[in-house]
């Protein structure tokens, strides 16, 4: 199949790449002889060789061997994805599965998932059937999450889909406070000009709902400007929803920040030799471009800490110890380099000598992290002695600084036969985002491995506070305070609950308690002073509004679920609907087609996280349309007046 093919190319392109002399962009043109060497025998590409060649021949034994010889050379290296090699079993399972029973072509994706764990192709191979298909595909989706690589896919991903969610949530509800309050905007600038003025008052109503499209703003302010303008017709409830969109927004400028530091560091080939180096295997480009950047910054002990660990997992050691010695003589007290250029030497067996640098790590007083990563390879250098007491000392301190890295160890780095391998310090993932954020090409900051120096950004709030999204909210944030101090005291125009007509809360009965205008009052709760014919048309006005509602309720229903609920005053509900169907629609359309957060190819993977996103969304769309509220107001009985009193008897 192709993706066999494609993988087999994989596995075949580093003894290419790795003939080819080191790249330079400089002007005169370095070769670095520790490129053109061939690659050892020990390499991946030897060993998958020798697999092949005995399954294919029938030499099970063999090919049991060649296998646990690659699975402990993963483990010896510290590879966490070996991700070549497990392309090509599953590559290896899917002919299988054409041509034979599924049997052993399971047992290719299961062997898939032991040299890589974070590779989604095995687990959406092994999906099929109802309930184990759901657990795999799950396992597919989240395989790559923790990883460096994982994580900064899904927030990619998660960033324009919170951002859009947001903005199709502020936009649906901003449309719906106009269609319930924007009559009364306009009833008030009626009655500011005038009856014989009301084309002028339509007029100004228009321009005020469409002032930031008119003042060349674009249309996207349209949402929080209508919010803004309509903050004071609103109800409690309403008010804090337009006030945490308001705040929502001064969010916007980091997130795109950081998302375009994100895509930018993508296109950097550093960056992701950066992540092949501490999480996955030997790669031919990876190793090509690192010696290209450190040919440029050789003060760059970040790039020689990176390099070194790919000429490890290559099985070019004494390479990885000449790098560290070279680390070394600049600061002979560098940990890491001390450290991993003893795991070298525990590889070569020169045990006597790693204990020795395993010591001087120690002694140096590193942070605890890296003092329990010295004491767990020393306590596995003194057992490679079968010297058990200093073993069994140097793994309880390892227990006693860093009880929960030691775990972390223990279940990334076991052998097969129940063994543990020593274990490589190096550039975590927020000193690679350090590195790299937001450049395409090159290093954004040198030495940055063991500093701390977390995510490249100064604060948040400075990076909010000039945005212009911050700006434009700031200017929303006067005109609400304006209008408050203009028409706050003012602002008496209500609609009444019952006939849905706009009215003066100041000028009609019963207004301040229960929302209903002067006849509607005498109507339902005095119950008396309404003649026949104008208690019949308020009745008509009544159930024509009762129409009224339900129409805009199911027409806003129909085209965005939970619209509805907040056109009828239940605004955390259909604040939850709306929010929900849009986060999960936009995740369904940009997740996979045009932001990566799989790479697996169509033909493995089935679609049933688009089936479950669609179970949701249906389920959401029924919930919206089939819950109606009630629009019924309770309206308090009439009381009756009390008896009057007997006078006493003469």
């Amino acid at each position: 199949m192709r993706r066999a093919a494609a993988a087999s190319l994989l596995l075949l392109a580093p003894l290419a790449v790795q003939a080819q002399p080191a790249r330079s962009s400089g002007a005169e043109k370095v070769i670095d002889l520790r490129a053109s060497r061939p690659p050892a025998g020990n390499t991946f590409e030897a060993l998958w060789s020798a697999y092949r060649k005995a399954d294919q021949g029938g030499d099970a034994d063999g090919a049991l061997k060649a296998w646990r010889e690659i699975r402990r050379v993963r483990i010896e290296r510290n590879i966490r994805s070996l991700e070549p090699l497990s392309l090509a079993t599953v590559g290896q399972g899917l002919d299988r599965m054409a041509k034979g029973p599924r049997e052993r072509a399971e047992d290719d994706f299961r062997a898939a998932t032991s040299l890589d764990p974070h590779l989604p192709d095995a687990y959406f191979a092994l999906a099929l059937g109802v309930v184990p298909a759901l657990s795999d595909t799950f396992s597919g989706l989240t395989a790559r999450l923790p990883t460096i690589r994982g994580r900064h896919n899904l927030r990619t991903l998660l960033v324009p889909v919170l951002l859009l969610g947001m903005l199709a949530t502020a936009t649906v509800f901003a449309l719906v406070m106009v269609v319930r309050h924007g009559t009364l905007l306009l009833h008030d600038l009626e009655e500011a000009l005038g009856p014989e003025r009301r084309p002028l008052a339509v007029g100004l109503f228009v321009l005020a709902l469409l002032l930031p499209v008119a003042a060349f703003q674009g249309y996207g302010w349209l949402p929080l400007w209508w919010l803004a303008l309509l903050f004071l017709y609103m109800d409690t409830a309403e008010r804090v929803v337009t006030a945490l969109l308001l705040v929502a927004g001064l969010a916007v400028g980091p997130a795109v920040k950081e998302l375009e530091a994100r895509i930018q560091a993508q296109q950097n080939p550093l960056f992701r030799a950066g992540i092949l180096s501490v999480e996955g295997g030997p790669d031919a480009r990876a190793t090509a471009d690192l010696e290209d950047a450190l040919a440029r910054n050789r003060d760059d002990r970040d790039l020689m800490y990176l390099l070194a660990a790919q000429y490890k997992k290559t099985g070019r050691y004494d390479d990885a110890a000449a790098v560290y010695r070279e680390v070394l003589q600049a600061d002979p007290r560098d940990p890491i380099a001390l450290n991993n250029l003893a795991n070298v030497e525990f590889a070569s067996g020169e045990f006597a000598a790693a204990i020795a640098r395993y010591k001087q790590g120690i002694e140096s007083g590193p942070p605890a992290p890296v003092a329990a990563t010295f004491q767990y390879n020393l306590s596995l250098a003194h057992l490679q002695k079968f010297e058990y007491q200093p073993a069994q000392e140097a793994r309880s301190q390892a227990d006693r600084i860093a009880s929960g890295l030691v775990r972390t160890y223990d279940g990334l780095w076991k052998y097969d036969k129940g063994d543990y391998a020593v274990v490589d310090l190096g550039l975590d993932e927020a000193d690679l985002w350090s590195k790299f954020a937001g450049t395409p090409t090159g290093v954004r900051q040198k030495n940055v491995a063991g500093r701390g120096t977390g995510v490249p950004q100064t604060s948040w709030l400075p990076g909010a506070l000039l945005s212009r999204f911050a700006g434009a909210i700031g200017m929303f944030g006067l005109l609400i305070a304006g209008l408050w101090r203009w028409r706050g005291s003012r602002a008496f125009t209500m609609r009444c609950v019952k006939c849905g007509t706009p009215f003066c809360k100041h000028c009609h009965l019963g207004a301040t308690t229960i929302g209903l205008c002067t006849q509607c009052h005498h109507l339902f709760v005095v119950r008396d002073g309404v003649s026949g014919p104008a208690r019949n048309r308020k009745l008509l006005e009544v159930q024509k509004e009762d129409e009224r509602r339900e129409r805009v309720f199911r027409l806003l229903s129909l085209v965005a679920p939970g619209a509805g609920h907040l056109y009828a005053q239940r605004t955390p509900m259909g604040l939850v609907l709306v929010l929900g169907w849009s986060l999960l629609l936009l995740l369904a359309l940009l997740a996979g087609r045009v932001l990566p957060f799989t790479e697996t190819p169509s033909t493995i993977e089935k679609p049933w996280g688009l089936g479950l996103i669609a179970v949701v969304l249906l389920v959401i769309y029924v919930v919206a349309n089939r819950a109606r509220p009630d629009f019924e107001v309770a309206l308090p009985a009439r009381r009756s007046p009390p008896p009057a009193r007997r006078g006493r008897a003469a």
